[in-house]
């Protein structure tokens, strides 16, 4: 179950201890406390996911705590517990927003599916926070790929006159190396923007799966090879890739954007590692339903502040580049209804873990 924190507020030793009980073993997280002083000394300490208070408490009743804890988290919702004999100001308790109440002695049957229903509650407030923030995420990257796509049109008129012009200049200063690696240095310079304005309109662009059967291991040889095809052999680190006898021969995903992932997290991971390496790809398959890559250098590894916004756009530890990459593999792989992460490799450097659902069929 997912972790779901209760503020018990009671003073009755008996019925503080049938409740912890029976929600401890249900696998809540309780706090409990006798009086109204602490219930709201608790409040302001920590944000609890419900609160079940007795009505009838030594030092005031729910009528005067609840308010309090209303307006400290007016998201929190309030069970009332109470004797038949104060039914009538529950009845008022209720209508000024109680989540619900239990009488006394408590049923535990009632008490579960009390909590039951604020589990989920929350779930499917989280879904709902869950799916505002990615439409206000996507609006972003709309409004994004609308003014880079604008810019690289204008601009890319800009950078070929420039580099028309610069062309002619070379041709002009064959006698003069020293001018001619200027102007080439120049050319460079204009490469790197219009690469930097093209791969942001690539990760503002909607990501648009085209799938098909595919196997991982394949996709993983094939990007290694082609990394090496581009590097010098005194740089190429040791390579291994293991992959579980079991796994599955093919899997029904977008192996063009997945490879994409993969070379980019070998590529940042060839970066990254001490030569001669090694560079370690896993495939194994966790659960009956996920299919796991892992890949894990031996370099510096990442520090723990940086794990919270390596995946941001334009977050970069190398000299060149555009910090889009990883960015880039996020949104792939939640595209994928999967998640990327970053952690410690136990034998020293980092290891990025990709995670998706496993799918056979169409």
């Amino acid at each position: 179950m997912q972790s779901f924190s209760i503020l018990i507020v009671e003073d009755d030793d008996d019925a503080r201890r049938n409740m912890e009980d029976i929600l401890a073993i249900d696998g809540y997280s309780i706090e409990s406390v006798s009086y109204c002083q602490q219930a709201i000394e608790a409040v302001q300490k920590t944000h609890f996911d419900a609160v079940i208070i007795d009505w009838s408490l030594p030092d005031g009743s729910g009528g005067d705590l609840i308010p309090l804890i209303v307006s400290e988290h007016p998201d929190t919702p309030v069970v009332v517990v109470t004797g038949i004999r104060e039914f009538d100001a529950v009845v008022v308790a209720l209508k000024s927003g109680v989540y619900d109440f239990l009488l006394k002695p408590i049923n535990a049957d009632v008490l579960r599916s009390v909590l039951g229903r604020l589990v989920e509650r929350k779930q499917h407030l989280l879904k709902i926070e869950e799916s505002q923030q990615k439409l206000l995420s996507n609006e972003r990257l709309a409004a994004i790929g609308e003014m880079v796509a604008g810019l690289a049109h204008e601009s890319r008129n800009a950078l070929q006159r420039s580099h028309a012009c610069l062309s002619e200049l070379s041709l002009d200063l064959q006698e003069m190396p020293q001018s001619l690696e200027l102007v080439q240095k120049v050319q460079k310079a204009l490469d790197d923007i219009n690469r930097l304005l093209e791969e942001v309109r690539n990760y503002s662009a909607p990501i648009i799966l085209d799938k098909g059967r595919y196997s991982i291991r394949s996709l993983i040889e094939d990007s290694w090879q082609k990394i090496i095809e581009v590097k010098s052999a005194g740089k190429i680190p040791d390579f291994s890739l293991e992959c579980a006898e079991d796994f599955p021969k093919s899997c029904f995903l977008d192996g063009g954007r997945l490879q994409q992932v993969i070379r980019n997290l070998l590529e940042n991971a060839c970066f990254a590692c001490r030569l001669p390496g090694p560079i370690v790809v896993t495939v194994s398959q966790p659960t009956h339903s996920t299919i796991q890559i892992t890949v894990s250098d031996n370099g510096e590894g990442v520090s723990p502040d940086q794990k919270d916004i390596i995946f941001n756009p334009f977050f970069t530890t190398k000299t060149k580049g555009t910090g889009l990459g990883l960015a880039i593999s996020r949104r792939i792989i939640e595209a994928h209804l999967g998640q990327v992460s970053c952690q410690d490799n136990p034998s020293g450097g980092a290891k990025f873990v990709i995670e998706i659902p496993l799918q056979l069929k169409p």
